[in-house]
């Protein structure tokens, strides 16, 4: 594989983990938010964690998925590593995350609301730690 391209992709997975930890962060301001249940709070809040699922969704498309391509077309790697095992843990975690995310961004809120935004913020926040982990053990 070419040189420039691996280290392009090594920079680019960087730059996806700082994503996701500054979408994690405007998470957790956008959760101050809802909590304060005033109608500017509660709109702030809605703007943040929209900004916080776009950025999540940058990452996705533009990293991950390409990296995850990337990894899958070596011959070298295995689908039934523990790497793989652990990505594919990562998925089935985010995937419900960023769906049901995307839900809230347009405004099809699945009832009872509350208690739906609090399982979309555990998987969230599940997802992002794998994704750390995964991000951490992959091999060179």
């Amino acid at each position: 594989m070419n040189t420039s391209f691996t280290y392009l992709n090594a920079y680019l997975q960087q730059e996806s983990l700082t994503i996701m930890l500054v979408a994690l962060g405007l998470a957790i301001i956008g959760i101050g938010y809802a909590r304060i249940k005033t109608k500017e709070a509660l709109q702030l809040h809605r703007w943040i964690m929209s900004g916080s699922v776009f950025l999540n969704l940058i990452a996705v498309f533009v990293v991950m998925f390409p990296s995850l391509f990337l990894y899958y077309i070596n011959p070298n790697y295995s689908v039934s590593s523990s790497f793989s095992i652990l990505q594919i843990i990562h998925v089935a975690v985010g995937f419900p995350a960023a769906v049901l995310s995307v839900m809230y961004v347009f405004n099809d809120l699945p009832q009872p609301t509350r208690k739906w935004m609090r399982a979309t913020a555990l998987l969230w926040v599940i997802s992002i730690a794998l994704g750390a982990v995964v991000y951490y053990t992959m091999p060179n």
